[in-house]
């Protein structure tokens, strides 16, 4: 990749993107060398940068984006370009609607097009990650995962109609029920197909993906209410700032169940939920009554459509403590 943009003359790359070792990652690998070599010229081309010197670093966590810091002489910006093709063009509405209910985020300066790839444009924040700044037990002592579910109850005020994991050009929900969601979303039946095909779960040991489909519809129904979900949000994806700063997600309008749950993966161990888990659905629901069985489906869906990436990546100790943990809480679906 170096040889190819040596011919630039107002932009220095300091350093290239880096590659994901893992053949799942194959596909984003590709699309990373590709926006590699068309960024000089959406750089030198961009009224921002035309005919500024420009520094370019590329920031090397997450599989999902590329992600570098243009800096000129006024200050530093942040390029995001999502790799995947779910989701891509609603990053942008979703920072925007978390900032009209009163959550910081980075503000977005513009969206746009690199080659077939949507980018964001936005500001950049100087700031450590919570998960980099605090250790386990300060964060547990600070109470920052109860700040965290406090957070997300907020940026649940973002209300909307419907169920999207795949946007649309008009960035409207493409499911109106969940019925019609379950049914259609082919990568999440996908997902599911790969644990039933590699026997991850067992229905009888772990709970019945069936079951929590019946008890998903039975449930909500025909009620389409859903919120602005981040789908990946924990201390990774939040800068240590005052307040925190939201950034990062991997966005769809869903239930907010689904949101919660979709954290609390990261926090179950064959012990239970832990600590963590315990402070950040505090911060949540602070002492409101919520389903707990539907509740319990959305974390078995969760769980479910996160496995195959873990069995793929060799994450063998992580499943053996889901799978501990659903064979403990069985019952919550009777």
């Amino acid at each position: 990749m170096k040889n190819e943009i040596d011919k630039i003359s107002s932009v220095t790359f300091l350093n290239e993107p880096k590659l994901s070792e893992h053949e799942v990652d194959k596909k984003f690998n590709e699309r990373r060398k590709k926006l590699f070599l068309l960024m000089d010229d959406f750089i030198t081309q961009h009224p921002l940068f035309f005919g500024k010197k420009v520094s370019v670093t590329f920031l090397h966590s997450g599989v999902s984006s590329l992600v570098s810091i243009i800096e000129t002489i006024e200050g530093k910006l942040i390029l995001k370009i999502p790799l995947s093709e779910l989701n891509s063009r609603l990053e942008g509405k979703f920072l925007k609607a978390w900032e009209n209910v009163g959550v910081k985020v980075p503000h977005v300066l513009e969206e746009g097009s690199i080659g077939d790839h949507f980018y964001i444009l936005m500001e950049y924040i100087n700031s450590e990650t919570i998960s980099s700044r605090y250790k386990e037990e300060e964060s547990l002592e600070k109470h920052i995962y109860r700040d965290l579910g406090k957070l997300l109850y907020k940026m649940h005020k973002a209300k909307t109609k419907g169920y999207n994991n795949i946007a649309n050009k008009e960035h409207e929900p493409e499911y109106f029920s969940i019925t019609e969601w379950l049914k259609g979303d082919t990568n999440m039946q996908t997902q599911v197909e790969y644990v039933k095909k590699h026997k991850l779960l067992d229905d009888k040991i772990h709970g019945s993906i069936e079951d929590v489909f019946n008890i998903l519809i039975s449930s909500i129904g025909d009620n389409n209410d859903s919120v602005y979900c981040h789908n990946d949000f924990g201390g990774s994806n939040v800068f240590a700032t005052e307040p925190f700063t939201v950034f990062d997600p991997w966005p769809c309008f869903h239930h907010p169940f689904m949101d919660i749950t979709r954290s609390l993966v990261h926090q179950i161990s064959k012990e239970g939920v832990g600590k963590a888990g315990e402070q950040f659905l505090g911060g949540y629901f602070g002492n409101e009554e919520y389903d707990k069985k539907l509740f319990h489906a959305f974390l078995i869906l969760n769980i479910t459509v996160k496995l195959p990436y873990m069995h793929k990546t060799q994450k063998i100790e992580k499943i053996k403590g889901l799978q501990k943990y659903l064979e403990k809480t069985k019952a919550l679906l009777d």
